[in-house]
């Protein structure tokens, strides 16, 4: 694929889809590809075969899928990820399927166990893609995945669970917030109780009370307290004379503007002839900075390179 008078951004995908070892991955690659490309004529047949790639892949991961072939998820990390872990039965794939509105659809049913492999999807809070996994209910999750994402959310419905969880988790260096699930079916003495209970025992627990028939406001109260566990900043870039992007660049905390050249595409702090800044981390708006300056959460950012 000819990459002439691309953006950093569709140059950085197009370099990763040349890496990518899974289909999903390059399926990824492929979406921020067909965004990127300019939407005039020359471009046509560009799009078109960005287009029927991208069908072609989606089409193969699919049969594949329903062939049961592939079933072990390659999952490439996103720059925020949680992770649903949990006994069996006990709502992780019903909260999955509110967080991300279904896409993809998570199995639910009444017998455990249903959920037998890692499912993997995306949800948004604010302007931030958050990528979240269904993992199989221990004894059957998939450790790995358990002990490298950043954030844990752990579902349960019954406080005696809480001591077996901890046996599966004590490798995890992740943030962690439990969900007790099902509150809808307690009366209000007994969430009263249990509420007393998690104050006394499990102080350094972050808890949240879920319902399995959830309001819009608990999925929102949810999102936000994950969000919250994420050491990011949100990085807005722009064309010189343009608007911002709408979607920020994650990076973690203190990082400084050589590091967001670098994650659109690597060298270009190389070539940077100069860098603007507008926002928290700036004196005045359209400020000049050097590479080292240290960014700030909802910056947004100017490059002009050679």
């Amino acid at each position: 694929m000819a990459s002439t008078n691309q953006s950093p951004f569709y140059q950085r995908a197009e370099h990763e889809f040349n890496e990518a070892k899974t289909d999903e991955e390059r399926i990824a690659c492929l979406e921020i590809m067909m965004k990127e490309c300019p939407k005039h004529k020359s471009s046509e047949n560009m799009l078109k075969n960005l287009t029927t790639r991208y069908k072609k892949f989606k089409e193969g991961l699919e049969k594949k899928r329903k062939s049961g072939k592939g079933s072990k998820l390659g999952i490439k990390k996103a720059d925020m990820q949680c992770v649903l872990f949990g006994p069996p039965n006990t709502g992780k794939s019903t909260i999955f399927n509110i967080l991300t509105n279904n896409n993809p659809k998570s199995k639910t049913s009444e017998h455990p166990f249903s959920t037998y492999k890692t499912i993997l999807g995306t949800f948004k809070h604010k302007d931030a893609q958050i990528q979240i996994i269904d993992d199989a209910p221990f004894p059957n999750h998939d450790k790995s995945i358990v002990n490298s994402t950043d954030t844990l959310l752990i579902v349960i419905d019954n406080l005696n669970q809480i001591p077996n969880i901890e046996k599966h988790t004590w490798k995890s260096k992740s943030k962690q917030i439990f969900i007790f699930n099902k509150t809808d079916l307690l009366n209000i003495t007994e969430l009263r109780k249990l509420k007393a209970t998690l104050q006394s025992k499990h102080k350094n627990i972050d808890f949240i009370f879920f319902k399995n028939n959830t309001n819009k406001l608990k999925t929102s109260e949810l999102k936000k307290k994950i969000f919250k566990t994420f050491p990011i900043i949100r990085i807005y870039t722009k064309e010189p004379s343009k608007k911002p992007s709408i979607e920020p660049m994650i990076l973690k905390e203190k990082s400084t503007v050589k590091i967001a050249a670098e994650k659109i595409l690597k060298g270009m702090s190389k070539k940077i002839k100069r860098t603007r800044i507008w926002g928290p981390s700036s004196k005045f708006g359209g400020q000049s900075v050097g590479t080292e300056h240290i960014l700030k959460d909802k910056d947004v950012i100017e490059f002009k390179t050679e």
